[in-house]
């Protein structure tokens, strides 16, 4: 309402009126605890990450997953011991063919750790791809062709990293496995990295899982 007063204090009070009053942007996106992201390595465009109701929309940069120095999106969580990670990638976008997104073990954020990572690409296949020491080279077992949508999963037993492929979740193909010098506290979660520093790739994950062993 406005209310008027006059020279002689006679006052007047208009019809009350409504306002709505609408945000311009919606509130910022991010991620249910346990779920961390960040960065790692120079991708030349700050990624980002979020999830709703268990769906994971994830948009990395970076030159590569690969050789001896990482650069690509990490959305983790920390996790001591033995475990089972799976993930559907249920779309990835198509910047470069080896545009990567996938689980991932990783010892260590910084660039040369070691890890594991078994991923899809919109044009080069499936792979497992690891670099069982840090700072050494990686290497690669192909997962076979095709893209998204696609299952994969990295178990851990000790020392001992096996990845898998499934296109439903439930019959599960051994992809490789391989042998980690990696303490018992690790990163585990999803990655994207577009293959192209500064230019960002998004990808979309869901029946994430994360199951102690």
């Amino acid at each position: 309402t406005a209310r008027a007063t006059d020279d002689d204090g006679a006052v007047t009070t208009s019809a009350p009126v409504t306002v709505t009053v609408e945000s311009q942007s919606p509130p910022p996106a991010g991620l249910s605890a346990p779920w961390s992201s960040q960065d790692v390595g120079a991708v030349g465009i700050a990624g980002s990450a979020s999830d709703s109701g268990g769906v994971f929309t994830v948009k990395g940069a970076g030159a590569d997953i690969w050789g001896s120095s990482d650069a690509f999106r990490y959305v983790w969580q920390p996790l001591s011991g033995d475990a089972d990670v799976v993930a559907r990638v249920s779309s990835i976008e198509y910047v470069h063919a080896w545009v990567k997104a996938g689980v991932m073990i990783r010892e260590q954020l910084s660039v040369d750790s070691a890890h594991a990572l078994m991923l899809v690409s919109p044009g080069k296949g499936l792979a497992y791809q690891r670099r069982t020491h840090a700072g050494r080279g990686s290497s690669s077992t192909s997962g076979g062709g095709g893209t998204a949508p696609a299952w994969v999963k990295l178990e851990r037993r000790g020392s001992t990293i096996t990845a898998y492929t499934s296109s439903n979740g439930v019959n599960w193909t051994l992809v490789g496995s391989d042998t980690f010098v990696m303490g018992a506290n690790v990163h585990v979660g999803l990655v994207v990295s577009s293959h192209v520093t500064g230019q960002l790739a998004t990808a979309v994950f869901d029946s994430v899982s994360v199951t102690k062993r």
